[in-house]
């Protein structure tokens, strides 16, 4: 009786991998979807801004306010206090999502103390467009942040640097 069970859930399981392997049973792809947002509401800092546009903007869950640096004076960074270490191995970054396409050149620091800063993504040419809502996602390998900095160096749409959200994500 007993293998007889143990068979029949064999084959059932058989069955049903083969059906979500030929696309017949959905199946939502887990990996692809990120944790929460550890940057959300937590404290912003920046090298400068312009006033009406202040680093708090990169925190505060629009994608319609942003943080804007001081023209024409690169590099800027903005960086986020999480608050605690966490593991982290995402950087989500937006602009408005009616802004015209623009490239902004740009790394990602990571630090547990706030003073030393090792790279999470060496500095890169970063293309936002309107066609993918003006976010980049950038991937790294997880290491242990309390603090993440975004420098800018360019960008081919304004004189100084713009990002209206920073998402941060660790792996589950």
């Amino acid at each position: 009786m007993r293998w007889k069970q143990h068979g029949w859930r064999l084959l059932v399981g058989t069955v049903t991998a083969a059906l979500m392997a030929v696309g017949l049973l959905p199946v939502t792809a887990s990996a692809a979807i990120p944790g929460p947002d550890l940057a959300f509401g937590k404290h912003a800092t920046a090298s400068g801004s312009n006033a009406a546009y202040p680093a708090s903007n990169i925190t505060d869950g629009s994608q319609q306010t942003y943080w804007e640096g001081p023209d024409g004076a690169f590099p800027q960074w903005v960086q986020i206090d999480l608050g605690n270490r966490f593991d982290v191995d995402q950087v989500v970054l937006r602009l408005p999502s009616t802004w015209e396409a623009r490239t902004q050149t740009l790394g990602i620091t990571g630090s547990t103390d706030g003073d030393s800063f090792s790279a999470l993504s060496a500095p890169a040419a970063h293309e936002f467009t309107p066609s993918a809502t003006n976010t980049v996602t950038i991937g790294f390998t997880a290491k242990q942040a309390r603090y993440i900095r975004v420098r800018v160096t360019a960008n081919t749409g304004w004189n100084a640097a713009q990002l209206s959200e920073v998402a941060v994500h660790g792996p589950d």
